[in-house]
């Protein structure tokens, strides 16, 4: 019966993770922000459009890569996501919940780097990269098909993003002093 409610429970979870991310991703359809992606040359801004940019633009990314590395990258590696592993529904269902956020924060992001002139220029493609690598790895969840070697890619994606933001002066690091 507790077994069956947990089913029941990660399924809600799973179409819950799924509305979100597909709602982040309506916008794209319309042609507003892949059209603001292709053209970011053309339109960043001379100047800040907002306030604070490049320091929202480096807490979203922070959250967004938190998010990956945390309960996606750290618990593919340690082999969590393996048909019969232990804890592995729970594992899936953290990483799909924590796929969502990252892509909402890296939507964010992007609108923050999007306000400042360098950060346009340099954030705005590794960006989508990672945004498409996260995705792939949001649907793989959903599949429970997730291994480590599947997490390389978006972790290259994430650690060229990391160096583009570092490069535009918006630079973030991974906290040594977390527990795990």
């Amino acid at each position: 019966m507790i077994r069956k409610a947990a089913f029941i429970v990660a399924i809600a979870l799973l179409t819950f993770t799924t509305a979100c991310s597909s709602s982040s991703s309506t916008p794209a359809a319309a042609g507003g922000t892949v059209a603001a992606a292709a053209n970011s040359a053309t339109t960043c801004p001379t100047s800040n459009t907002t306030s604070f940019a490049k320091t929202r633009f480096v807490a979203n990314a922070a959250l967004a890569g938190g998010a990956f590395k945390r309960y996606i990258y750290t618990p593919a590696k340690d082999g969590k996501f393996a048909k019969g592993a232990s804890g592995r529904v729970t594992a899936l269902i953290k990483a799909a919940a924590a796929g969502a956020l990252a892509v909402n924060r890296l939507d964010a992001a992007k609108s923050d780097a999007q306000a400042n002139p360098t950060l346009c220029k340099l954030i705005v493609t590794p960006l989508e990269d990672l945004k498409s690598s996260i995705t792939g790895l949001i649907t793989k969840t959903k599949t429970g098909d997730i291994s480590g070697t599947d997490v390389n890619g978006a972790s290259s994606q994430l650690e060229d993003f990391r160096t583009a933001a570092t490069h535009g002066g918006a630079g973030f690091t991974d906290d040594t002093n977390v527990s795990p």
